[in-house]
């Protein structure tokens, strides 16, 4: 996966946090005849790079689903519920403790938020994404064999459709990094391979 995708996922994954952020900032606007080019700042940048890591999204997402690396056997399929609240919890509740309405603030949070997106590219780590979501995306856990039934590995699985009612169909994977794939719409193969 390309870092520009990886980090145009990472950015919004973080966004119930822009949003948060863009309320206050507004507040803060509107309440305040004071200096105000934090706030101006923040609102500008937090919307140029979102728009750009959505664009990069939505293309890599059309493209990925038809460019499919490899067929694979679903053999097990579960679907990951709880992922998203725990992500909320654990990465984007605490980054509310920076007042975003002050500079020195902002970039204390600048340094903790670019900390945390370097580990995260470095690593090649894909983030649960709110956009997946809204795009009717649901997050599986998934045993997949090769046809042969040579080998088998866990991955989990990004997909529109609903891998519960295809267990056992060959599907078309476009793997993302080792521990994450797609499953574009047109992917799975109707004959069942038990």
């Amino acid at each position: 996966m390309s870092r520009i995708i990886l980090l145009a996922s990472f950015f919004t994954s973080f966004m119930p946090l822009w949003i948060s952020i863009l309320f206050i900032e507004f507040k803060s606007i509107y309440e305040s005849e004071e200096n105000i080019c934090t706030e101006i700042s923040m609102i500008i940048v937090i919307i140029l790079i979102n728009l750009i890591s959505l664009i990069a999204i939505l293309v890599w997402i059309k493209s990925a689903e038809y460019r499919a690396t490899e067929e694979m056997v679903l053999e097990e399929v579960e679907e990951e519920k709880s992922i998203s609240a725990e992500y909320l919890l654990s990465y984007i509740l605490p980054l509310f403790a920076f007042d975003f309405t002050r500079w020195d603030s902002v970039v204390l949070f600048a340094v903790f938020f670019v900390t945390l997106m370097y580990i995260s590219v470095r690593h090649n780590y894909m983030s649960i994404n709110i956009i997946f979501e809204l795009m009717n995306y649901s997050l599986y856990s998934c045993v997949l064999r090769n046809e042969d039934g040579n080998s088998k590995s866990r991955k989990m699985i990004i997909s529109k459709v609903n891998l519960l009612l295809h267990r056992g169909q060959i599907v078309q994977v476009n793997n993302i990094n080792n521990a994450y794939s797609l499953i574009g719409n047109n992917s799975i193969e109707n004959d069942l391979i038990l």
